[in-house]
């Protein structure tokens, strides 16, 4: 996944600068400002990589704001202001209007504030996402504990199971989670709730499997997911062993995992043990998801 070989470039350059958490180690950056963190990240969509079939102008910049608030929602971070760089092929008034009313309609939704942006020209339609929140402490992936519990906000594999199946030729309407692929939303409200007791935190965006790879290399230590996990949100539409596919290697869910000693929040599907590299059960689990090379 050449992605990853070049956010190493990233935290090989700023990784050494003078922030709590600076660029490359995790979701976001962190900054202390009194009592508080500032906590800044940004994400880009495009309609090559991020805007599947049948996806409404208006959903382009709902997208844009839940990929960046995500990665808020896994630092702790209440989200404060977004704002956004738009590329477009020509100025085309209606699709710019739909796009901001998306952005609208979300920030709205997550209580966040527009501040603005930039407007340029492209080939391909891209939408940048920049986001500023504040967290009351520092929580990244780099903390998990021997003896921790793994846990998730919701099943998996919808937004994969929608996308494969837009290959297949089913359109829109029949998809089981259109709104998972579509629209999905940040875990804002879980992660401020989970930031209050978990040991590590990250979302979800390019599959289970590489998010616990994450955590075990950040944190040192070995991820181990349960093999029986249900997968009963999938099976109604592909076999058990394309679930358990989907379960693992699909991107897009924008969920949260984290680990903790114990939680009320979310599915426990996993634990913590001292080592290192990620396992289902007592099989070794590949370092595979989505990547945008």
């Amino acid at each position: 996944m050449r992605e990853f070989e070049l956010i190493k470039v990233v935290e090989e350059l700023f990784g050494k600068e003078d922030l709590d958490v600076p660029a490359g180690t995790h979701d976001a950056a962190f900054l202390r400002r009194g009592t508080e963190f500032l906590v800044f990240t940004c994400d880009t969509v495009n309609e090559i990589s991020d805007f599947p079939k049948y996806m409404k102008p208006g959903e382009f910049g709902k997208m844009a704001v839940a990929v960046t608030l995500s990665d808020l929602a896994a630092s702790g971070a209440r989200p404060m202001v977004f704002l956004s760089s738009i590329s477009m092929k020509k100025a085309d008034e209606e699709l710019f209007r739909a796009i901001l009313g998306g952005i609208k309609e979300w920030c709205e939704k997550f209580g966040v504030k527009v501040a603005g942006g930039d407007i340029d020209f492209s080939p391909v339609l891209t939408i940048a996402g920049f986001a500023v929140g504040a967290a009351k402490r520092v929580i990244t992936r780099a903390k998990a504990k021997p003896g921790d519990r793994l846990f998730i906000t919701a099943p998996l594999g919808k937004a994969q199971l929608c996308l494969e199946m837009l290959e297949k030729g089913f359109v829109r309407d029949e998809l089981p989670y259109a709104e998972k692929l579509y629209t999905p939303e940040p875990r804002i409200d879980e992660g401020l709730r989970i930031a209050e007791f978990a040991n590590a935190l990250t979302d979800i965006s390019d599959s289970l499997s590489v998010s616990a790879h994450l955590i075990s290399r950040d944190s040192r230590v070995k991820v181990v997911l349960n093999p029986d996990v249900d997968l009963s949100h999938l099976t109604g539409y592909v076999d058990k062993e394309k679930a358990l596919e989907l379960f693992l290697f699909g991107g897009g869910d924008y969920e949260l995992l984290f680990t903790a000693e114990d939680s009320d929040v979310g599915i426990e599907i996993g634990r913590i043990e001292e080592g290192s590299g990620v396992f289902l059960g007592k099989k070794a689990l590949e370092f595979r998801g989505y990547s945008h090379f």
